[in-house]
């Protein structure tokens, strides 16, 4: 009845706050955060449930197969992907985003804490770039300064905007930004929500307004970052390995067909040195259902074969 209760109770108050914030777990473990539901109102799309729970488009996309993202019914059940596997790059005072996941971490330099927010990245041909890089600048309010390429693509499809767009409804960068080392790169908000969680930008990583404006204030000049692609992760979480699966970018998709090595690689390096027995069978669904929600990998009243016998 206790866990009925609860259900309901997650299902229907409006007021009750959804944060994307947690504890860092105790050393030795990487999973934080629970996956919850949430029940479809009228006229909602993925993009609008997923904005009320500060989760990114496609990721909601991928953990309810067979629904329609843009009309799903009203009154559907569905899957609120908030548990996550942290990436093994993340440390105190350093933001990690994961291309694959279309995620943002960021670690507290002091307290032991974790945010994580979703993303937009960018399109196809306009690649966010991976590697270390540093905040070197923040600005809030900022002028959209329109690079070249980006001018000329617009004016191309007939779609053509000034050389600079100023602080206001119609900057695609929002109310604040985060400028990186990497030239041309930045870190900021964005004036249309629904492009959070698909690749929705010409390089950039675009934040939902309230949550960039809550790392805004949170990150000073200097602030590592690190930008990562890996659909898969693995971690722990007391006993349990647990695996961690998102659909691979088309590029990388193109270039990897169906090979599951990179699946089975994060598992074996996750299980290292730990007395556990891998069910590689559920390691292999997990990686192909790839529905983002993490789940358990290894059972101990199974024996298993390895992964080499099994490709």
């Amino acid at each position: 009845m206790k866990k009925i209760s609860i259900l309901i109770f997650i299902l229907f108050c409006p007021a009750l706050s959804f944060g994307l914030t947690f504890d860092l777990p105790k050393v030795g473990d990487n999973l934080v955060g629970m996956s919850k539901v949430a029940q479809v109102k009228n006229e909602e799309s993925f993009s609008d449930i997923a904005f009320r729970f500060d989760v990114g488009y496609y990721e909601m996309f991928e953990a309810n197969p067979g629904i329609d993202p843009d009309n799903p019914p009203a009154d559907t059940i569905l899957i609120v992907p908030t548990q996550y596997i942290l990436p093994e790059e993340l440390k105190p005072n350093t933001i990690v985003v994961n291309l694959a996941e279309m995620r943002l971490y960021y670690q507290h330099k002091v307290a032991k804490k974790v945010y994580i927010y979703p993303v937009g990245i960018g399109k196809e041909d306009w690649e966010t770039p991976l590697g270390q890089m540093t905040i070197v600048k923040k600005v809030k309010n900022p002028t959209w300064h329109v690079p070249t390429s980006i001018y000329k693509f617009r004016e191309l499809i007939g779609d053509k905007v000034s050389r600079t767009v100023p602080p206001g409804p119609d900057n695609p960068l929002g109310s604040y930004a985060l400028y990186l080392s990497v030239k041309g790169n930045l870190i900021h908000g964005t004036n249309l929500y629904v492009g959070v969680g698909r690749r929705s930008s010409a390089g950039c990583i675009r934040l939902y307004e309230k949550d960039i404006e809550e790392l805004y204030n949170l990150v000073d000049v200097g602030t590592k970052v690190i930008i990562i692609n890996q659909p898969y992760k693995a971690g722990w979480l007391g006993n349990k390995l647990y695996l961690e699966a998102h659909m691979p970018l088309f590029e990388q998709r193109i270039e990897m067909g169906d090979d599951m090595k990179p699946a089975l690689d994060v598992v074996s390096k996750a299980a290292k040195n730990r007395k556990t027995v891998i069910n590689w069978q559920k390691v292999y669904k997990i990686a192909k259902e790839h529905l983002t929600v993490p789940r358990a990998v290894n059972d101990k009243n199974k024996v298993s074969a390895s992964p080499a016998k099994r490709r």
